[in-house]
């Protein structure tokens, strides 16, 4: 696959609603920004109510669907998106998270000419939490190799051709399954990946429970096991930078512990 078929929108930009509700026009705002037009929007949501839907409704008449989901299993609400959305590449957002530019579409647009459609799309991203001020962290395959993984499938941009050899996100993971196709991408012989060294997204900060942090660090172990082997869980277990995640998990129970 060499050229963009022109009877498709370039990118499908899927926005997941299943908290922060109050934050989803901050996102649709960047998007409709964006000096390119060749986009659509797809909003999954999982709201209980219309009232928690009242902040996107000066952008009905831009948004492409809205697709109304009854879980808020991360991993369905991104194949819901990846299923209805016809880009040819797909970008994950959630509730506030936003474009720090106007010309972050037409970038993208122009990478996946130049470079002839690569499978992944890999951008700097910002490590934000708060304990310290935000870093920007480069991903390339060196960072990987050192244990390290993406923050935030914000960063990613998946090429439609790559997910349907997937066929989608694997339903087996709650928080991480972004990260498990990530990992079956580096695997393929034939893969062509493509890396940024510029931030294109920023985040609204939100705080996680323990049991989150708990959940994210059984995935990652799991899926490095599953798609690298034994040896490879154990030195990235080494490698990996605990410290920060035991820290996370301290002032997550510390913030349960005095607002109970």
């Amino acid at each position: 696959m060499n050229n963009l078929n022109e009877n498709k929108p370039i990118l499908s930009i899927v926005l997941i609603i299943k908290d922060f509700f109050h934050l989803a026009s901050l996102s649709l705002e960047s998007v409709f920004k964006q000096t390119l037009e060749n986009y659509e929007v797809i909003v999954v949501e999982a709201s209980k109510n219309k009232k928690e839907l009242i902040m996107i409704k000066p952008y009905l008449n831009k948004i492409s669907k809205i697709i109304h989901a009854d879980t808020k299993n991360i991993t369905s609400l991104l194949n819901m998106g990846f299923k209805n959305s016809n880009g040819q590449y797909i970008h994950y957002l959630s509730a506030g998270d936003t474009y720090i530019s106007k010309y972050v579409l037409s970038y993208l647009s122009f990478l996946i000419s130049k470079e002839h459609i690569p499978d992944l799309i890999c951008c700097a991203f910002l490590q934000r939490d708060e304990m310290g001020l935000p870093q920007a962290v480069n991903f390339s395959f060196e960072y990987f190799k050192r244990g390290k993984i993406p923050m935030h499938i914000q960063s990613l941009w998946f090429s439609r051709n790559i997910l349907n050899k997937l066929k989608g996100f694997d339903s087996g993971y709650k928080v991480q399954a972004g990260f498990d196709a990530i990992c079956k991408i580096f695997l393929k012989k034939d893969k062509r990946v493509l890396f940024s060294t510029r931030v294109l997204t920023d985040y609204q900060f939100k705080k996680r429970t323990s049991h989150f942090y708990l959940l994210k660090a059984y995935e990652n172990l799991k899926i490095i096991y599953r798609n690298f082997g034994f040896f490879k869980t154990i030195y990235w277990w080494i490698v990996h930078d605990h410290f920060r995640m035991f820290k996370l998990f301290l002032h997550s129970l510390k913030k349960a512990f005095w607002q109970s």
